[in-house]
């Protein structure tokens, strides 16, 4: 660990030098990095993020120079013409941060329960000067309640990517760490009419997607489009449920092979490979093509 600001200084010149000459897989523990650091993959303007050497976004920007690829080419193109955009389950805000660079014409609403998340958030927001993204510290459900939400500690004590409403193990269980979060539905606030008429959504909630969707019936109405991230069967027919009888067609998005796989209706994610998201929409297959997102 540095000692001074100078150390940390060479510290993250010494990481950005060799990270410079080949892109690491995974996180190498013997090339920290400490500090603010510019994200240029993506179809935006770019932009700073920041790290304590304990963000999983970090990692896979700096280390592995990828971050789900294909969802972000997805969600660059259609945050340039979508009327308003939700990032719900935002972590550190990269979607967020993405969208707010390339709009600064509307709002970006964020939400994300976990405060050490929110919290970097905040500063990403910040150091961007993106006033423009509305930042919430709440779950989005389909009740207003106040829970648990509890995650596992990982080595290194990095941000979790994860997270889950309720309680999980034993509550005395050291490996988990646990706050208490407020939970809002969306449905009832407003918020679905200051989105106008084709707006863009990514919801990343680790297990909760059923209740959100459960809770934002209003936003659905105006048929946005989706992308979602889930591994649950349950969740998948609920959703499918909701979105078939307004016309959205359904695909699993190929990060790696830069291109949509159209389905019959969602379906589970395995956590076995790097295909996370599926893309919900009411657009026809030649729109998609046109904007060159089939691949």
């Amino acid at each position: 660990m540095p000692k001074n600001l100078q150390s940390l200084n060479t510290t993250n010149a010494e990481t950005l030098q060799l990270l410079s000459e080949t892109k690491r897989s995974a996180p190498d523990l013997s090339l920290p990095f400490f500090g603010y650091y510019e994200v240029s993959l993506f179809d935006c303007p770019t932009f700073l993020m920041f790290t304590n050497n304990d963000c999983p976004r970090a990692w896979d920007i700096l280390y592995h120079r990828s971050f789900e690829p294909h969802s972000m080419k997805l969600w660059c193109q259609l945050a340039q013409s979508a009327t308003g955009i939700m990032d719900i389950g935002a972590h550190v805000g990269v979607y967020s941060l993405s969208a707010a660079a390339l709009r600064s014409d509307i709002t970006i609403h964020a939400f994300e329960p976990n405060p050490y998340a929110y919290s970097r958030l905040r500063i990403n927001k910040a150091v961007n000067g993106f006033d423009n993204i509305s930042e919430n510290t709440f779950g989005v459900s389909d009740t207003d309640q106040i829970s648990d939400f509890s995650w596992v500690k990982k080595s290194g004590q990095p941000i979790s990517s994860g997270g889950q409403v309720g309680m999980v193990g034993q509550a005395d269980d050291q490996r988990i760490e646990r706050a208490i979060v407020p939970l809002h539905r969306l449905d009832g606030t407003g918020l679905a009419a200051a989105l106008g008429i084709k707006p863009l959504v990514k919801i990343d909630v680790e297990g909760s997607e059923a209740r959100t969707f459960q809770g934002m019936h209003e936003v659905i109405a105006l048929k946005p489009d989706i992308i979602l991230e889930t591994f649950s069967q349950e969740a998948c027919d609920t959703i499918n449920n909701i979105l078939s009888p307004l016309g959205y067609s359904f695909y699993l998005v190929r990060e790696s092979q830069g291109r949509l796989e159209q389905r019959d209706r969602l379906m589970p994610c395995s956590t076995n490979d790097d295909d996370f998201n599926q893309f919900a929409t009411t657009r026809s297959s030649d729109e998609l093509a046109a904007l060159e997102l089939l691949g």
